[in-house]
């Protein structure tokens, strides 16, 4: 090593000096002089060597703490990276889901406002509908009511009328004319008889009319109405043609089958009567109606 050298060195220096000694003191004084000094360049040399070393192995250890520093932030950066990358694709992932976002939002828009608008249209047609069905109401109730002033009129005109038509031994009761017969006739006589003077056997649709046609018989009479089935079994009509719908038989009536195809009316008091199947030759007085 360096330092054996050294020792080496000054060995051979010491012994240089015993053999000068024997020849020459100044020479050796000279010698001697030279060996220190070279001693002490040789202790210098060392020291500066061990300075050296001791630097050397302090920049090791720095330059090995830098490079385990460097290695650390180098890790630190890879992750930095790595970290950075997620926020990234993150970011692009909420950039897709905004962008798809974006286009729903945009097609609901779109589709609101086709629907506000089909709404407006639907709107406006209703409210147009809406009008045309207030005029509509208005002429309905307009006509309604030139309907009924007509039918006062037309009634008014026809009672007017039958007061001047009604003939002689006929009684006016409303806007119809009525004949109490003071003859005798079978069925099919009493029907022709009407005939002949514009009118036909009395018809009975209703409560009034029953009303009427009891009063104008008289009590516990019997007259003719014109109601008969000869034309269908069962299948009872009136003389205009009209099916029977209200009905006033007396209890047990009709139960005369085929052989009882008319009808007479039998005023029980003044205030009821009822109705009798009876056999069609049979006499009794009618009652005509025009």
């Amino acid at each position: 090593t360096q330092i054996q050298q050294v020792f080496l060195v000054i060995l051979c220096a010491s012994v240089s000096c015993q053999w000068w000694k024997r020849y020459s003191g100044a020479a050796a004084g000279c010698l001697g002089l030279l060996c220190v000094l070279l001693l002490a360049g040789i202790i210098g040399l060392f020291l500066y060597q061990k300075n050296q070393l001791t630097s050397s192995n302090t920049l090791t250890e720095e330059r090995d703490q830098l490079q385990t520093c460097g290695n650390n932030l180098t890790e630190e950066r890879d992750q930095l990276q790595t970290s950075n990358n997620t926020p990234n694709e993150e970011r692009d992932q909420l950039q897709t889901s905004d962008n798809t976002l974006t286009k729903e939002r945009n097609q609901l828009q779109t589709r609101y406002n086709t629907l506000t608008k089909e709404r407006d249209q639907l709107q406006t047609r209703y409210n147009t509908l809406t009008k045309e069905r207030d005029q509509l109401q208005t002429r309905y109730n307009t006509l309604t009511k030139e309907r009924d002033q007509l039918q006062k009129e037309t009634e008014r005109l026809k009672q007017s009328l039958v007061e001047k038509v009604c003939p002689d031994g006929w009684k006016k009761i409303g806007s119809s004319c009525y004949y109490v017969s003071t003859e005798y006739k079978s069925w099919e006589g009493s029907r022709q008889d009407c005939r002949n003077r514009g009118a036909h056997l009395v018809v009975i649709n209703s409560q009034e009319k029953q009303t009427l046609v009891n009063r104008l018989c008289g009590v516990k009479n019997y007259v003719w109405i014109g109601l008969t089935d000869s034309v269908s079994e069962g299948t009872w009509k009136w003389v205009d043609g009209t099916p029977l719908t209200t009905k006033y038989w007396n209890s047990g009536e009709p139960n005369g089958g085929r052989a009882e195809n008319c009808v007479y009316f039998y005023s029980r008091s003044s205030d009821t009567g009822e109705w009798w199947d009876y056999y069609c030759y049979y006499k009794y007085r009618w009652i005509c109606e025009k």
